[in-house]
């Protein structure tokens, strides 16, 4: 019996006996109680109340191959679509599957991620079956020079998903963010992390991975560092498989162009949803911290900043507000 089967019972969120459980899933009691023991080691969480039996915390819905072929996830794109319980980071697997695969193209989801990562080594907050988290492996034949303004392109598949699904007020912020308007401020709605593997100079595999957002509960607010929110939040309640198959068709979309001619047909319509375009910035450095007005970006993906001594271009960093601009 698979971990799988058990969730999918659970995942109503209504208490189930452990007798009950047993006789759907053609199994005894103890093998129930030791599937519900192995949950609990990959820090799934679920309640177990006497006399009443089992349940996850709240209903949710889990990702399923079909559900996402149905509402036309790109599967043919792709040699190998992976869909685990629970993982330490999708980007970590990712990873490790590109060692021994140099033309590949492979997808991984997770329901939830124990080490979820973000950019700068920060942590990636992934409660189970909550959000959106996958990583794609990607081959590209020209090695690093092939890749400059990837994440930007990533981006904009994104937003131009969440334009489809109806999302209001999302943007994008340079290098790798999407936000979104919520309650006065720019909060966080996704971001992407790229990595990449094999040769830098010729045929290397980039793995791409994505964060989306889809309910961020105040429950898990306290353990982010930033202003964070879902799409649920923004009024948008859909099926989530249905965003799912709708973010990857406009990522596959979106890379496969990008394989051919790079980021510079796409630099107009970055810049257009662009949200930190004209406002005043900081960029932070490893070693300082550079003030001006971003000014958007260039064919290359590279971040214009018009400062006191003139228009400077940057191709790494992080864009962060002045607190005056907030006001």
């Amino acid at each position: 019996m698979k971990q799988a089967e058990l969730i999918k019972i659970l995942s109503d969120g209504n208490f189930h006996s452990g007798e009950e459980i047993g006789a759907a899933l053609g199994v005894s009691r103890a093998a129930v109680w030791k599937k519900l023991q192995k949950l609990e080691a990959m820090n799934i969480p679920f309640n177990s109340v006497k006399g009443k039996g089992y349940r996850l915390p709240e209903a949710v819905t889990l990702l399923e191959e079909q559900a996402l072929f149905d509402y036309g996830f790109p599967q043919n794109t792709f040699d190998e679509i992976t869909i685990e319980l629970s993982l330490d980071s999708t980007n970590n697997a990712m990873m490790q599957a590109a060692e021994n695969n140099v033309t590949a193209r492979k997808i991984c989801f997770a329901e939830m991620q124990t080490s979820g990562r973000g950019r700068r080594g920060r942590a990636w907050v992934s409660p189970f079956a909550q959000n959106l988290y996958f990583s794609v492996l990607w081959p590209f034949s020209q090695g690093i020079a092939a890749i400059q303004g990837l994440s930007l392109a990533v981006g904009l598949a994104v937003h131009r998903a969440m334009k489809e699904l109806g999302v209001n007020g999302s943007g994008l912020k340079w290098p790798n963010d999407i936000l979104a308007e919520y309650q006065g401020k720019k909060a966080k709605l996704g971001g992407i992390l790229i990595e990449l593997t094999g040769d830098i100079t010729d045929a290397c595999q980039v793995v791409i991975g994505v964060g989306l957002n889809l309910d961020v509960q105040i429950k898990d607010q306290v353990h982010i560092d930033q202003a964070a929110v879902g799409i649920k939040q923004l009024g948008v309640n859909v099926d989530r498989n249905k965003i799912t198959a709708i973010v990857v068709s406009h990522l596959v979309e979106v890379l496969k162009s990008f394989s051919k001619t790079g980021f510079a047909p796409l630099k107009q319509e970055w810049n257009d949803a662009d949200t930190f375009c004209g406002r005043d910035a900081k960029l932070i450095l490893p070693s300082s911290e550079i003030y001006g007005k971003c000014a958007g970006v260039n064919e290359k993906g590279e971040l214009a900043l018009d400062t006191e001594q003139g228009i400077q271009m940057f191709n790494a960093g992080e864009v962060s507000l002045r607190l005056d601009a907030l006001k």
